[in-house]
C-alpha cells in the first residue's frame, strides 16, 4: 500500500469579486420547454394519421365498393337523367326559347309540368336548371331541333299518362 498516496484536494478557484454568475437566455429556456412539448404533438399527429384504428363509421367510407361503382354517384345520375327527360324540362325549353325561335302552343305540357311540380319539386327545379344550361347553346340552326324535341313531348303530353309511363320504361332501359 505504499503505492497509494494520499491525494490532496484541490484548492477552489479563487472567486473574483466583480464576476456576477452567468444567467441563461430567456429565449433558450423557453426552447427548452417548447420542444417537448412540438415533439410530442407530432407524435400523437403522426400516431392519429397512420397507426390509430379506424372506427367503424369511418371504415365504411375507406372501404372501396367491390364493383367499383358509387351509389351517391348512380343516384346523382339518375335524376339528371329524369330531370332531362321530364315534361317540365320540355315546357322550360319551350318558354326560354320565346324570343329566340318564337312562340309554341304547350297547353299538354303545361299541364304535365304543373302535375310533375305537385309529385316531385325537386325533379321541376332540376329540369328548369337543365332546360337553362341547354338554352345557353342554342343557335338559330338548333331551334328548329329544339322545336321538334318539344313538339314530340307535347304530343306525348297529350297522349296521357299510359304513354308517358312507356317513355319513361324505355328512357330507363337505356
Amino acid at each position: 500500500m505504499a503505492g497509494m498516496a494520499k491525494k490532496t484536494p484541490k484548492a477552489a478557484p479563487a472567486a473574483d469579486a466583480n464576476a456576477t454568475p452567468k444567467k441563461r437566455s430567456k429565449l433558450k429556456l423557453a426552447l427548452l420547454a417548447l420542444v417537448p412539448l412540438v415533439l410530442a404533438g407530432g407524435g400523437y399527429a403522426g400516431w392519429t394519421f397512420y397507426a390509430a384504428p379506424a372506427d367503424d363509421a369511418h371504415a365504411a367510407e375507406a372501404a372501396p365498393n367491390p364493383h367499383g361503382i358509387d351509389p351517391q354517384k348512380v343516384a346523382a345520375l339518375k335524376a339528371e337523367s329524369a330531370a332531362e327527360t321530364s315534361f317540365t324540362y320540355a315546357f322550360a325549353l319551350s318558354e326560354f326559347l320565346k324570343k329566340e325561335c318564337g312562340p309554341m302552343r304547350v297547353e299538354a305540357l303545361k299541364a304535365a309540368s304543373e302535375a310533375e311540380a305537385k309529385a316531385d319539386g325537386t325533379l321541376v327545379n332540376m329540369s328548369w336548371m337543365a332546360a337553362g344550361r341547354r338554352f345557353d347553346s342554342v343557335t338559330e340552326v338548333s331551334c328548329y331541333r329544339i322545336q321538334a324535341e318539344i313538339l314530340k313531348a307535347e304530343a306525348r303530353a297529350a297522349a296521357g299518362p299510359a304513354d308517358a309511363k312507356g317513355h319513361e320504361a324505355k328512357a330507363s332501359a337505356h
